[in-house]
């Protein structure tokens, strides 16, 4: 049975002036008109500045990877780097080249799979909460994925004895997502800094609040490494004994903790998106729902899933991937020109902003039969094969490609089993919950879901 999940209905034409501004504060994504949807490069008039949405394969790689000279992610920066600072996601040059290369060691396959036992007891833990309320009660399904992610995340790369760290980081993300529209409207429009705008002091209230939260749990790392001499070979360890290849220098606190707040972040905020969409598409197709329980059950005997399961859990990557193409945790990328070039026979001058949505570019009606639909098998082996490498970025594309890919594609493999193994969900009667972008892409209402366990 054919199943089109909820959708954004792009406006007809572009957008300009008030209606731009509106629109682009309540849901970014809304502002791009239905030709977005249709062709290779459309012009948007709102402002004096150039801007460009891009969606073929071509002319994304030529930004992300074949011109990246000429392009700088300079909105992406000013808008998270009162969070995140002069981190691994918010530098350039060779600022991002070595915080990279201090990172990758610990995302190599062979290791993350040994995660694999943290991954289903963090969602064995939220099936107990479940367990705990009455049967076949509504859960917050977005809430709890939030929660069990960051459980992930605090017992494999960055542990902590602090158990404060988590609520704070949950109202803190909170309450700068809120705002967000305002402030990536404010970078996208290059606004002076000192500007007013809607939600500023709080949203400077919220990141302090998760500063000194991360800072804390630095301070408890170095006072263990002072007792002991040795701590655990975490990621936190990892970037703490970093040095810089050119300089010799370790990293500052202001670095580590730009660092560990956004492994924090990247680490279980966009996981957490990719599980809610997806139980929310499979609450909604009874027919994918069984095709999985029997797979799982086939793979693992009904036992436990365990690492040697993972590859064999096609179909369950499959509709990932498809829940990742409909609803893709990071919605949108950007960059500015710094050099004048072309792009498909347009002028690219300096200060110009392209755009790249990613949830327009999944569901482009050029190069995917039936966009809008959920078909998980679009992803078989043989379909996906024949998928172009810049046509599907649930993990963006080229050198900044996502470095925990590999990390959140395991993680979420063996969590959706986990769950799927205990439970099954339903829709909530009445309640469609509509995508919006605030830097990953959220439920518009949250994502009650009917939790019905085994």
């Amino acid at each position: 049975m054919r199943l089109v999940p909820a959708r954004i209905t792009p406006p007809p034409k572009p957008l300009g002036g008030l209606a731009f501004i509106a629109t682009f504060v309540r849901n970014p994504l809304a502002v791009a008109p239905q030709a977005v949807y249709e062709q290779d490069l459309v012009a948007n008039p709102a402002g004096r500045v150039q801007r460009l949405w891009i969606t073929s394969p071509a002319l994304v790689k030529a930004v992300l990877l074949d011109e990246r000279d000429k392009f700088q992610k300079l909105s992406q920066i000013r808008m998270l780097a009162p969070l995140l600072g002069k981190g691994i996601l918010t530098s350039e040059g060779a600022d991002w080249k070595w915080q990279r290369q201090a990172s990758s060691p610990m995302f190599r396959h062979q290791d993350l799979l040994g995660y694999v036992p943290t991954f289903v007891r963090a969602a064995e833990a939220r099936v107990a909460k479940w367990r705990a309320a009455p049967a076949d009660s509504v859960q917050a399904i977005d809430r709890d994925m939030s929660a069990a992610t960051f459980d992930v995340i605090s017992a494999t790369l960055l542990p902590s004895a602090d158990d404060t760290v988590g609520p704070v980081v949950e109202q803190s993300i909170g309450v700068f997502q809120k705002s967000g529209g305002w402030s990536q409207l404010y970078a996208m429009a290059d606004a002076p800094t000192w500007l007013p705008r809607p939600g500023k002091a709080s949203g400077a209230r919220a990141v302090r609040s998760l500063r000194n939260a991360v800072a804390a749990m630095l301070r408890e790392r170095r006072a263990v490494l002072a007792a002991s001499g040795r701590g655990p070979d975490d990621l936190m360890h990892r970037l703490m004994q970093a040095r810089d290849p050119e300089s010799g220098q370790a990293m500052n606190d202001e670095q580590l903790i730009d660092n560990l707040l956004t492994f924090y972040l990247a680490g279980h905020e966009t996981t957490a998106r990719a599980l809610t969409w997806t139980l929310y598409l499979l609450s909604r197709s009874p027919e994918w729902t069984a095709a999985l329980e029997g797979e799982i059950a086939r793979v693992t005997g009904g036992a436990p899933v365990e690492s040697a399961h993972i590859e064999h859990l096609a179909l369950v990557q499959q509709v990932l991937k498809e829940s990742m193409r409909l609803y893709p945790p990071v919605p949108m990328m950007s960059r500015q020109c710094v050099a004048a070039t072309r792009l498909d026979g347009c002028d690219i001058v300096p200060g110009a902003t392209v755009a790249m949505p990613i949830y327009a570019i999944h569901r482009h009606a050029k190069r995917w039969e039936d966009p809008d639909a959920f078909d998980p098998s679009r992803f078989a082996p043989e379909r996906e094969s024949a998928i172009p490498r810049y046509q599907y970025l649930p993990f963006g594309a080229g050198p900044r490609i996502c470095i925990g890919m590999a990390f959140a594609m395991i993680e979420a493999t063996a969590m959706l089993a986990t769950l799927l193994q205990r439970a099954s969900f339903a829709p909530l009667e009445g309640h469609e919950p509509v995508p919006v972008a605030r830097v990953t892409l959220l439920p518009g209402g949250g994502m009650p879901l009917k939790v019905r366990l085994h």
